[in-house]
């Protein structure tokens, strides 16, 4: 009998000092997958970003309705446009890993959120909370809450301040400058007078550009393809600050274009184009818009039709 007692209390004993589960972390892999993300996010490496979370993740962002991360990543992009420098500020940050109740991996991250806008030099510090649910080292569900309204306010000061009239004569020898000094004598010098550092270009509702020096790129395939190209104007009209274009395209091809070898064809198009004005009279937005598939035709060229 004393055998038998002796031995239920080594049993319970053995019970009672059972160490319980960890449910408490400050190092894991999905801290360090947390930490990566915040990493990339800073320096604008979607790609690498994009691979922390699930395909059918859902994310909450200051909302109960969730969106997914190529929701995310679009809206952070479009609105990172406005900023020179943004990121989450190692300072002040924290970072933990939990597991609760039900089993659940979460981990909780708060930092400082830090911004420069480039219009204005203004910066803006934004706390942030993000709370993500891992399963197998991936984000399958994930809160962030910060208040926008710093952010929200600051843009609508400077959309309000672009907004502004602009002399009609300045936009209208902003234009000609344009056209006849960037476009037809090539001389990139003269776009830190015309063009905003966030300017944007989209042809034929494309993006093509997303600052002056993407622009310059962008062109280089009609600059090298035609090395006399000349554009002019043949009717403009002005709305606000906004200016119209209907405008004449002509060039001989004796430059690669598009990635085939010059025809010697000489070619003539039109297209229409929008040019916005912002408060301080320079373009920040353009539409461009022409019939490329005539281009090609003039030059000989016959794009195969899509793979079925």
């Amino acid at each position: 009998m004393k055998k038998l007692f002796l031995l239920g209390l080594t049993l319970i004993l053995f019970f009672n000092c059972e160490k319980p589960k960890q449910r408490y972390f400050s190092e894991s892999p999905e801290i360090s997958s947390m930490k990566a993300s915040i990493t990339e996010y800073n320096n604008g490496d979607w790609e690498s970003w994009r691979t922390h979370f699930a395909d059918t993740a859902k994310l909450y962002i200051n909302s109960l309705k969730s969106i997914s991360t190529s929701d995310l990543e679009n809206a952070q992009k479009e609105m990172l446009l406005s900023f020179s420098t943004y990121g989450f500020q190692d300072k002040g940050s924290f970072v933990e890993m939990v597991i609760d109740s039900t089993e659940k991996t979460w981990v909780n991250y708060w930092a400082n959120w830090h911004g420069t806008l480039k219009d204005n030099g203004k910066e803006i510090d934004v706390p942030v909370h993000i709370t993500a649910q891992y399963i197998d080292g991936k984000v399958v569900k994930m809160f962030d809450y910060y208040d926008s309204n710093p952010i929200t306010v600051a843009l609508a000061e400077i959309e309000a301040i672009n907004a502004l009239p602009v002399d009609e004569k300045a936009m209208m020898d902003k234009l000609d400058s344009y056209i006849s000094e960037f476009f037809n004598k090539r001389d990139n010098t003269v776009l830190s007078n015309i063009l905003t550092d966030n300017y944007i270009r989209y042809m034929n509702r494309e993006k093509v550009a997303s600052n002056p020096k993407e622009l310059v790129a962008s062109l280089d395939v009609f600059f090298t393809g035609f090395p006399d190209l000349k554009i002019s104007i043949l009717h403009k009209s002005i709305k606000d600050n906004n200016v119209f274009l209907h405008w004449g395209f002509e060039g001989t091809n004796t430059g690669e274009f598009a990635g085939y070898p010059a025809s010697g064809k000489k070619a003539k198009t039109e297209g229409l184009s929008r040019l916005h004005f912002n408060g301080e009279g320079k373009i920040d937005i353009e539409n461009v818009y022409f019939d490329q598939l005539d281009l090609m035709q003039q030059l000989g060229i016959t794009l195969a039709p899509p793979a079925p």
